[in-house]
């Protein structure tokens, strides 16, 4: 397992962004008037810090089909500014390596607690691997920290702490929390090869009906991954953890019911 690290700053809730948790999963239209883009965006990642919003990865659809059939990766990191209503986007340059591309993927799943967003996967261009690939990484990313870096010009790049594990190579899957250990459920992991060719090679496998779970101790770069454990058969997951199954996995869970029924009639 490698590390990479990076540093950033953020604190606590706006009564705009108020919720059950940190977490931001629907974002409010105030955010989309202050930067319009964002309807056109999708599979990015959102951390919250008092009046402020970040935004991370995602693509942007092409507003001519015509000339451009693909969508366009994000390549800033969006800042949302709701007490001075104004918005901003920073280059994800300023993030070298792995760490740059993680940030400009898309199917990012994330989770925020107290003020460290956490972003696990996410597909995109490896420049590194010069092929797209999904990414193996968890960051946990300081908001405040990083959004004061961000409002002083400076790198945030100290504000971000990345651990590789190729377990962790997922994209859009549901990423939630108990307290005590993460819980992501169902997704996929990609691959394209020689993707500047006329005809590049895209292999896909979907990762229906399984869950992963993992704790995370440490702060900062001394982060590390402990426990993790990968569930094939759902119903066993389900009662082992009972009522310890966040909210939200639950919910995936009982979508899966729902949509294997349907298969079965």
């Amino acid at each position: 397992m490698t590390r990479l690290m990076i540093l950033l700053f953020f604190g606590s809730l706006s009564p705009l962004l108020a919720q059950t948790d940190d977490t931001v999963r629907n974002l409010p239209p105030e955010a989309v008037a202050l930067y319009p883009t964002l309807e056109d965006m999708s599979g990015y990642a959102v951390g919250q810090y008092e009046d402020y919003l970040l935004v991370f990865g995602g693509t942007i659809k092409s507003g001519d089909t015509e000339l451009y059939e693909e969508d366009f990766p994000n390549l800033e990191i969006l800042l949302i500014d709701f007490q001075r209503e104004r918005a901003a986007a920073y280059t994800n340059g300023q993030l070298d390596g792995a760490l740059g591309e993680q940030m400009s993927a898309t199917g990012l799943s994330y989770y925020q607690e107290g003020n460290t967003l956490f972003l696990l996967g996410g597909y995109g261009y490896s420049e590194s691997q010069n092929q797209y690939i999904t990414f193996p990484y968890i960051t946990a990313i300081d908001l405040k920290a990083t959004i004061e870096a961000l409002l002083q010009g400076k790198n945030p790049v100290a504000n971000f702490y990345q651990i590789c594990d190729e377990r962790l190579a997922i994209f859009d899957g549901t990423l939630d929390y108990n307290g005590e250990e993460f819980f992501l459920i169902n997704g996929k992991t990609a691959y394209m090869l020689r993707p500047f060719a006329e005809n590049p090679q895209y292999v896909e496998q979907k990762l229906q009906n399984e869950a992963r779970t993992f704790k995370l101790s440490g702060e900062g770069p001394e982060l590390e991954l402990e426990g993790f454990q990968t569930w094939y058969d759902m119903e066993g997951f389900e009662d082992y953890y009972g009522p310890l199954l966040p909210d939200r996995i639950r919910q995936e869970l009982d979508k899966g019911k729902q949509q294997r029924r349907g298969i079965e009639q």
